[in-house]
């Protein structure tokens, strides 16, 4: 019984042996794989010896376009400077003067002042009338008739008086004399004497 065991034991050791030896790479197909100067396909060599699967290879690194530095004798164009001038500043607007400072609103202040000074004086308030002429002395330069026929006459200066009645020995060119009467009324005196009533129409 031993002796089998013992037996069985040899042969299964010589088989191991004899798988070993046949799968053992032959050393020239070492020495080639040794012989390549490329780590990455050296090794892909020995996994062929070995039975391995080989390594998918590495995607190539695409190379990155190399930029070309600018040339220090190349002259970099740059746009010129202008020189724009400062806009001019538009008019000043010519100040508003206020209503109360204008000429309209001054007249009734100035009428103010003066009325508070003249407030409750007789005199101030009841101004004496100038003196007015008493008589008129003219040279008469026309004499006519209205549109119902009444005398009269035309002095220099184109006033033009009504007569109460015509005088014969009035002529053109004689001087006469107009004086205030009563009640507004005018006398007329010619160069005769005579009086005659008159009145201004124009």
């Amino acid at each position: 019984m031993k002796r089998l065991t013992l037996a069985r034991a040899v042969a299964a050791a010589c088989g191991a042996v004899a798988v070993s030896q046949a799968t053992a790479a032959p050393p020239e197909d070492l020495s080639a794989c040794g012989a390549i100067a490329d780590p990455t396909e050296r090794l892909a060599c020995y996994d062929r010896l070995a039975g391995r699967p080989a390594a998918p290879a590495p995607a190539p690194v695409a190379a990155k376009p190399a930029v070309a530095a600018p040339s220090a004798a190349a002259p970099v164009a740059t746009s010129p400077i202008v020189a724009v001038p400062p806009a001019a500043a538009p008019p000043a607007p010519a100040a508003a003067v206020p209503a109360a400072q204008s000429g309209s609103a001054a007249k009734p202040a100035t009428a103010g002042a003066a009325a508070a000074t003249s407030f409750g004086s007789y005199s101030a308030e009841h101004p004496t009338a100038p003196a007015l002429p008493q008589t008129l002395s003219a040279r008469v330069i026309k004499l006519g008739k209205t549109i119902d026929g009444r005398p009269t006459v035309t002095l220099e200066g184109g006033a033009l008086w009504l007569l109460d009645e015509a005088d014969p020995l009035l002529a053109v060119g004689d001087t006469v004399t107009i004086s205030r009467g009563a009640f507004t009324s005018f006398l007329l005196e010619t160069p005769t004497k005579r009086l005659h009533h008159v009145r201004r129409i124009s």
